[in-house]
């Protein structure tokens, strides 16, 4: 009976998973542009770039090595992009990387990395990725005869380019994307 009880109280103690885990970044300029990350770990996580919650393109974020700043890679979308299970190469295998640049953090206007300690006013968490419009701009290919392209964007595309050119803030669970932050 002691042990039955104490099982059911360690058990109790497993914390399960909860929406921490799952970060959303929304658009301040095109609301129906999201981006949701998974955690795995070091202020990086896998997830997509979501036109009216639908993936239109793969998503990474994480840590350079040495420097330390945050980068991003954003890739045509696959399912197997986001199984964790298969190796980096099976993910990426049917998809082509569209860009790779740098994940800036911002606290309300103030850069995360840079700002110092005196100078810190609370505020929102933002990302700016600086080429990721540029990028996803020349991935595009061009228009052929009554279809989209970089030379006749649908609504999707454009709702893409003009989010990416600004901001995205945290609409939950995002902070431990934001490494360089601070808490209000």
């Amino acid at each position: 009976m002691k042990r039955l009880f104490f099982l059911s109280l360690l058990l109790s103690l497993i914390p399960s998973v909860n929406a921490e885990e799952i970060c959303t970044l929304t658009s301040e300029v095109e609301p129906d542009i999201t981006i949701t990350l998974k955690y795995t770990g070091s202020a990086g996580g896998i997830g997509t770039l979501n036109y009216k919650n639908k993936p239109s393109l793969g998503f990474y974020v994480g840590i350079w090595n040495g420097y330390g700043g945050q980068y991003y890679t954003a890739r045509s979308y696959s399912p197997e992009l986001l199984n964790e299970e298969k190796t980096f190469q099976e993910r990426t295998k049917n998809t082509k990387e569209i860009r790779t640049g740098h994940f800036m953090n911002f606290v309300g206007n103030q850069l995360g990395r840079a700002t110092s300690i005196e100078e810190r006013k609370p505020g929102k968490l933002r990302a700016l990725m600086p080429s990721l419009a540029n990028g996803y701009y020349y991935s595009i290919p061009f228009t052929e005869k009554g279809q989209y392209g970089r030379q006749k964007l649908s609504k999707e595309m454009k709702a893409i380019i003009d989010a990416a050119e600004g901001f995205f803030v945290d609409s939950g669970g995002c902070r431990k994307f934001f490494p360089y932050g601070w808490d209000k």
